[in-house]
């Protein structure tokens, strides 16, 4: 019998075995190895649910965040996996009650809240464009109209773009 170069001994698989059960002793077993690679920092799945929820319904209660987080979930986790993700999956995540987090939920969590995070940026970006543009308007600031025209743009592309400031708050 031929056996494989790369396959591992009997030594070897029992100390990854004794590693494994030493990290799960540790407590270090909260999510799977491959939900664990899509975070680049070391946030427990509870941590980016919590964030998740607070981007979406910021300063409400837990119980009124299950529901936005559980929609935008489904809209991101792969068609085979939707029967799996349900409300009361959500909160066992929320609540730290859930034995594992699957690959699939992590990655679409961290989706959510970059996704997020991306919109508020832009709304952001937005409300300083505006009101720059005002103060520019106002002030009748020393700007050529070379300059004046460039920043006008900057705010028609930002509308064209459906970025609304919403007078400088970026919800």
């Amino acid at each position: 019998m031929n056996r494989d170069t790369n396959s591992e001994t009997p030594s070897a698989i029992s100390e990854n075995l004794a590693k494994a059960v030493e990290r799960l002793r540790r407590g270090a077993g909260t999510m799977s190895s491959v939900a664990g690679a899509f975070s680049g920092e070391n946030r427990s799945p509870r941590d980016v649910i919590r964030a998740v929820g607070e981007l979406l319904l910021p300063k409400k209660p837990a119980r009124m965040q299950y529901g936005p987080i559980y929609s935008e979930l489904l809209k991101r986790v792969p068609q085979a996996f939707r029967k799996k993700v349900t409300p009361r999956r959500v909160r066992a995540i929320y609540n730290d009650d859930a034995r594992r987090v699957e690959w699939y939920e992590m990655k679409a969590l961290l989706e959510v809240e970059a996704l997020e995070e991306a919109r508020r940026a832009r709304l952001k970006l937005a409300a300083t464009a505006n009101r720059l543009a005002a103060l520019i308007a106002a002030e009748d600031a020393a700007l050529d109209s070379e300059e004046r025209r460039e920043l006008s743009g900057l705010a028609r592309a930002l509308d064209r773009a459906g970025i609304k400031a919403d007078r400088g708050d970026a919800k």
